[in-house]
């Protein structure tokens, strides 16, 4: 039997992070299949996972969550997988705005496969927002999930504060088993410490109803090679539009090429390969209609509330 490890987080947690790390570690003799879904048409994550020289086949779901609208793909996947029959364990990195209960219970149906514990990502930084706290989808990942792993603790330099926080975690969630390191979990193996696989799996029950993608809107945008953008400036604009929860891609800037990363904790920039051309994705909150409407228009910026005539300044 392949052991499968579902990786959930809410946008931004750091699943592809995560996943990297894990892939860095494991044995040279194992292959391992990867399934990246993204909520949206262009998969940023598969394409960093890709560019890894540890990763294995990585196996790309976009444009749907596999859970629901993108399920018959999941399934196509699995069947393809299990045919070339190499590979030593599967990681699903499922998108941050999906649910696990049915991709769960796809995996059990399926004799050739063993689900090992489900593991929940959870920024330790941004665990006091209260945008956060009171989503739907961040808190029903989290309840689905058998361990929780924080990521970013590096960011929170104080050991006091990272105390406090883990601690103020454990007060809304005690049923879980937290850690903070993924590697303290998985070791180098593709399955869980033994140990750890033993435990019993506690069955929850939603408690959250509007634990659902369509609050959310996806917009992505390419630009030719040629445009290069301004780090500082597209930096400000995705902190002050309300609205945007998350944006990645791999674009060019006055430091070269770089992969964004924007969430709730902030903005970052690393290094990547040289791309054809600039994609990036942003992931909308919707608003009430009257207060947030999104042009059908392509242009990045004026998407985001600003004119053409911005959009000229920020590259």
């Amino acid at each position: 039997m392949i052991p499968v490890n579902i990786i959930s987080g809410f946008l931004g947690s750091g699943k592809t992070t995560a996943i990297l790390k894990l892939l860095s570690q494991k044995n040279n003799d194992e292959q391992w299949a990867v399934i990246i879904n993204e909520f949206g048409k262009i998969s940023i994550d598969s394409q960093t996972i890709s560019d890894s020289s540890e990763a294995g086949k990585v196996f790309e779901i976009s444009g749907g969550c596999i859970c629901c609208s993108a399920k018959g793909y999941f399934q196509e996947n699995l069947e393809k997988i299990l045919k070339e029959g190499n590979y030593s364990g599967i990681i699903i990195e499922p998108t941050g705005l999906g649910g696990i209960d049915m991709v769960s219970e796809i995996i059990k149906s399926n004799p050739e496969l063993v689900l090992t514990p489900l593991l929940c990502l959870v920024d330790l930084t941004i665990i006091e927002n209260p945008r956060l706290q009171l989503n739907p989808i961040y808190r029903n990942q989290i309840s689905k999930s058998d361990v929780i792993v924080f990521s970013k603790c590096d960011l929170v330099t104080k050991i006091t504060e990272k105390e406090r926080l883990i601690k103020k975690f454990r007060t809304l969630f005690p049923d879980k088993h937290v850690y903070t390191d993924i590697l303290s979990i998985y070791g180098f193996n593709a399955l869980p410490d033994s140990n750890f696989i033993k435990e019993k799996r506690t069955n929850f029950q939603s408690v959250y109803p509007s634990f659902t993608d369509t609050n959310y809107i996806e917009k992505h945008y390419k630009f030719n090679s040629a445009v290069s953008f301004n780090s500082e400036k597209l930096s400000g604009l995705l902190n002050n539009h309300s609205a945007i929860l998350r944006a990645k891609g791999h674009i060019q800037t006055e430091k070269g090429w770089v992969l964004v990363n924007f969430t709730l904790s902030g903005f970052s920039v690393g290094p990547c390969r040289p791309k054809e051309c600039n994609e990036i994705v942003l992931i909308f909150e919707k608003k009430e209609p009257d207060l947030f409407l999104i042009p059908e228009d392509k242009d990045l910026l004026s998407t985001a509330g600003m004119s053409i005539n911005s959009y000229v300044n920020i590259c």
